[in-house]
C-alpha cells in the first residue's frame, strides 16, 4: 500500500514512511509513528489502530517489526491488544491518591530475606520515544538507556521490569552486570546520585505474547502493571519504569498517614497531581 493509499473504513490513516537506510531499528520506527499519532491526537483514546497485515503492507515491514512496536506500546500502556478485535489506543485510567516508601523491588524482597534472582533481557541505547520524553522531561532529540529484565523469586518468573533512562545521566550502567542487586543502589552507589522522590501508579491488564511468555502464563492471564517516574533530589527524574508483574504471584502493600488537617490534605492532593 502506498502512503496515500486509503485506509480501511474507521481506521485513521497514520503519516510517516520507515527510512530503510537508518540505524534505528523498523520496529522502533513504526513505534514512534503510532506513539506521535497518539500524541498529536491523531489516534484518539478508544480509537482502533489498523491490523499487523495493513501496518506490514502499509510500512513495508515483517509481521515481526509490527509486533515487537505494538508489544513496546502495550508495555508503556498506549495501547491495548484485544484478543480477535485488534489493537487500540488505551483509555486514560483513574488514578487513586496513594504513598509508599520509595524503595525498589529488590530492597523490598531482600527486607524479607528473600533473593531475587534476575535475567538481563535488554541492555541498550535508544532514541527517547514522545512517551518516554514526557516522563523523563527530555527533549525528543535525547537518547536513553533501556534496561529490561526478567526477574525471578524461588525460581519461578515473577516480574518483567524495564527501566528508561536519560543517556547523559546514566550512560555508565551499560557497562556494568546488572543481572543482580538493585538499580536504586546502582543509581546512589555506582552513579553517586540521591533519590529523593517518585510516583506510582497500579493497573490490572492481561497478558499478551512475550510478557505472557516470560512470566510463564497464559495469554490473558491477569498481571499488575506498575508505573512510575523516579526523580532525584534535584527536581531531575532519573527513570520512567514499567514493571508487570504475575497477578497470581503479586500483592502490593502500602502505609498511609492521615494528613493533620484540611491544609495539609490538599497540600498532599496538590503534591500527588504536580508529580
Amino acid at each position: 500500500m502506498s502512503e496515500g493509499a486509503a485506509a480501511a473504513p474507521g481506521v485513521t490513516t497514520i503519516a510517516g514512511t520507515i527510512d530503510k537506510s537508518s540505524p534505528v531499528p523498523y520496529y522502533y520506527q513504526l513505534r514512534q509513528l503510532l506513539e506521535r499519532a497518539v500524541f498529536d491526537g491523531i489516534l484518539g483514546y478508544g480509537e482502533q489502530i489498523a491490523t499487523e497485515a495493513a501496518l506490514c503492507e502499509r510500512y513495508d515491514v515483517s509481521r515481526t517489526v509490527v509486533r515487537q512496536a505494538l508489544s513496546d506500546l502495550e508495555r508503556t500502556g498506549l495501547v491495548t491488544r484485544r484478543k480477535g478485535k485488534g489493537t487500540f489506543v488505551a483509555q486514560p485510567k483513574v488514578s487513586e491518591f496513594v504513598a509508599q516508601t520509595l524503595t525498589s523491588l529488590h530492597e523490598d524482597l531482600s527486607g524479607r530475606c528473600e533473593r531475587l534472582e534476575t535475567k538481563v533481557l535488554r541492555l541498550e541505547v535508544e532514541p527517547v520515544s514522545p512517551h518516554v520524553a514526557a516522563m523523563l522531561e527530555l527533549p525528543e532529540s535525547e537518547q536513553i538507556v533501556l534496561l529490561e529484565r526478567l526477574r525471578f523469586l524461588r525460581g519461578e518468573p515473577l516480574a518483567v521490569t524495564t527501566a528508561y533512562m536519560p543517556y547523559s545521566i546514566c550512560a555508565r550502567i551499560l557497562d556494568l552486570d546488572m543481572s543482580d542487586g538493585s538499580l536504586f543502589e546502582t543509581y546512589e552507589q555506582q552513579l553517586g546520585l540521591k533519590l529523593h522522590r517518585g510516583t506510582r501508579a497500579i493497573e490490572a491488564r492481561a497478558a499478551t505474547g512475550q510478557i505472557a511468555q516470560h512470566l510463564g502464563v497464559p495469554e490473558g492471564a491477569p498481571i499488575l502493571a506498575f508505573t512510575g517516574v523516579t526523580y532525584l533530589d534535584d527536581g531531575r527524574p532519573i527513570e520512567y519504569f514499567v514493571a508487570l508483574h504475575r497477578g497470581d504471584r503479586s500483592r502490593f502493600e502500602t502505609e498511609l498517614f492521615r494528613p493533620s488537617g484540611t491544609v495539609d490534605l490538599a497540600a498532599a492532593r496538590a503534591a500527588h497531581v504536580a508529580s
